[in-house]
C-alpha cells in the first residue's frame, strides 16, 4: 500500500488505507517470500500454498463466521452470488450497489434468477416488493453495500433488521468492502457489527482486504459451514482463477494478528476524531458534503464533471491529491471531489484541506459558468436544507463571476401578447 507523502510534500487524501495498518505486515510479508516464494501458480481446486489454510482460519476466527479468502472482492462476488442464489429466487439490487455485484448478478440472471433494481436505501419499496414476491419464490435476496463508496452513506441496517425479523424469506448479500478494518470490533466492518444475529443467519457478507486491511484479496463470510463449502467447491473463480500470492498471504495473516490487539482500536478512535474534525470544519465553511455520515470517505459536491476536474486540479495545486467521483461511478451531473481521510493525516492536514476546498470550490464553479443554485438543484436530495457556500465566504472577483453565472442560468422573462406558452403548462 502506498504511504502518505512526508509532511513537507503534497498530502494524499485519496488512499483507501484509512486505518493505517500497512506497516506491521511488512516483516511477515518478507518472511512469506523467503519461505514460499513470490508466486504459487496453481488453482486452489488442485493445490494451495501452505499459508492459505492458516489465512482462511485466521480470518474466520477474526470475523466470527465461516470464511473464504478470495483473490479479490470482485472475484469473490462472481464465485458466491450465482452459487448461493437459486434460479427460483429473486435478487433485488440497490440502485447504487457496487458495480462488481451488479456484474455477478448477470450470472445469476443467466441461470434464471429474476433480477430487479430498487431505489437507493429505500426500505419502504423493499418491503413492498418482498410482500408482492414472497408467494412465488423461496428466497428473496437484497444486494447492497454496507458503506457506499462514492457518497459514503451507510446501509439502513436497523430498518433491515426489523424487516428481516418480519419476513423469513428475505436474505441479504452485503458488499462491505469499504468498511472493513477501520470500523467494527475488531475491524470486521459495518455489516457484521450492525446486523442482528437473526439477520446474519440469512446474510452473506463480503469485505475487502485491499483497503484498510492493508493486504490483498477479499473475504467472503457465510452464515454456516455448508454454504461456505458449496461456494468453495463450485464457485467458478475459486476453481479456475489464480490465488492470493504467498507474500500477500503473509500480509493477511499479519494484519489479522494486528487486528487482535488494542492498536487497531486506537487507530479507529484516531480516525473517528479526524472524520469528526473534517465534518465540523466543513460545516462551518458551508462546504456541500454529500453525506453527513462518520466515514473516512468524504464527498464534496461540485456538480458537473468539468467543475469537478477544475476543483480537483485546484486542490492538487494547493497540495492536496483527491479523487474525482464522477460518471460512470455516479451520475455525471452529481459529481464531486472524493476525499479519503486516513490515520496518517494530522489535524493540521484536515484544517488545511478544508481551507483549500472552501477557496477552490467557488472559483471552480465560477470559472466553469456554474452556480451554487445549480449545484443545490443537482444534489437536493443529499444536501437537504444545509447551508452551502455562503456568499460572504466568496472572494470578491469570484462572487461577481458567480453572480453572472446565476443570472445567465435564469430563464428569460416571458414577453409579447401574454398568451400561455410551454412554460406555463
Amino acid at each position: 500500500m502506498s504511504r502518505v507523502p512526508p509532511h513537507h510534500g503534497p498530502r494524499h487524501v485519496g488512499s483507501g488505507g484509512a486505518g493505517g495498518t500497512d506497516g506491521p505486515s511488512r516483516t511477515t510479508t518478507y518472511e512469506a517470500v523467503e519461505r514460499y516464494g513470490t508466486q504459487f501458480s496453481s488453482s486452489r481446486a488442485y493445490l494451495s500454498s501452505p499459508a492459505y489454510p492458516e489465512a482462511d482460519a485466521a480470518l474466520g476466527e477474526l470475523l466470527g463466521r465461516p470464511t473464504i479468502l478470495a483473490p479479490s472482492t470482485s472475484m469473490g462476488h462472481l464465485a458466491a452470488l450465482p452459487t448461493v442464489i437459486g434460479g427460483d429466487d429473486v435478487l433485488l439490487l440497490d440502485h447504487q450497489v457496487h458495480h462488481s455485484v451488479q456484474t455477478a448478478a448477470k450470472l445469476a440472471q443467466a441461470q434464471g434468477t429474476r433480477v430487479e433494481l430498487l431505489p437507493h436505501n429505500d426500505v419502504r419499496t423493499l418491503r413492498r416488493r418482498v410482500e408482492e414476491l414472497r408467494r412465488g419464490h423461496p428466497r428473496i435476496w437484497y444486494a447492497l453495500d454496507g458503506l457506499y463508496s462514492m457518497y459514503a452513506d451507510f446501509a439502513p441496517f436497523a430498518e433491515l433488521n426489523d424487516l428481516m425479523a418480519e419476513r423469513g424469506q428475505l436474505w441479504l448479500y452485503v458488499d462491505d468492502a469499504h468498511a472493513f478494518s477501520w470500523t467494527g470490533r475488531p475491524g470486521r466492518g459495518r455489516a457484521l457489527e450492525a446486523l442482528s444475529p437473526l439477520a446474519l443467519s440469512r446474510s452473506v457478507v463480503a469485505g475487502s482486504l485491499n483497503k484498510s486491511f492493508a493486504a490483498a484479496g477479499g473475504a467472503l463470510t457465510f452464515p454456516d459451514a455448508e454454504t461456505r463449502r458449496r461456494v468453495f467447491t463450485v464457485g467458478g473463480p475459486l476453481i479456475f482463477s489464480g490465488p492470493v500470492q504467498p507474500p500477500m498471504l503473509g500480509a493477511v495473516i499479519a494484519s489479522v494478528h494486528l487486528h487482535r490487539t488494542p492498536a487497531v482500536t486506537a487507530r479507529q478512535e484516531r480516525l473517528l476524531h479526524l472524520i469528526r474534525l473534517f465534518n465540523r470544519l466543513a460545516a462551518d465553511r458551508g462546504l456541500p458534503v454529500v453525506s453527513r455520515s462518520e466515514a473516512p470517505i468524504r464527498c464534496v459536491a461540485a456538480g458537473g464533471p468539468q467543475v469537478t476536474y477544475n476543483l480537483t486540479a485546484r486542490l492538487r495545486a494547493a497540495g492536496y491529491f483527491t479523487d474525482a467521483a464522477t460518471s460512470p461511478a455516479v451520475p455525471a451531473k452529481r459529481s464531486g471531489a472524493r476525499i479519503t481521510i486516513t490515520t496518517h493525516h494530522t489535524d493540521a492536514d484536515i484544517a488545511g484541506l478544508v481551507d483549500a476546498l472552501a477557496d477552490a470550490l467557488p472559483r471552480a464553479l465560477a470559472e466553469e459558468g456554474e452556480s451554487v443554485t445549480a449545484l443545490r438543484r443537482a444534489f437536493h436530495r443529499q444536501l437537504g436544507d444545509q447551508p452551502v457556500l455562503p456568499a460572504a465566504a466568496w472572494p470578491d472577483a469570484t462572487r461577481r463571476a458567480a453572480g453572472r453565472a446565476v443570472r445567465a442560468s435564469r430563464p428569460a422573462p416571458v414577453t409579447g401578447s401574454g398568451c400561455a406558452g410551454p412554460a406555463s403548462r
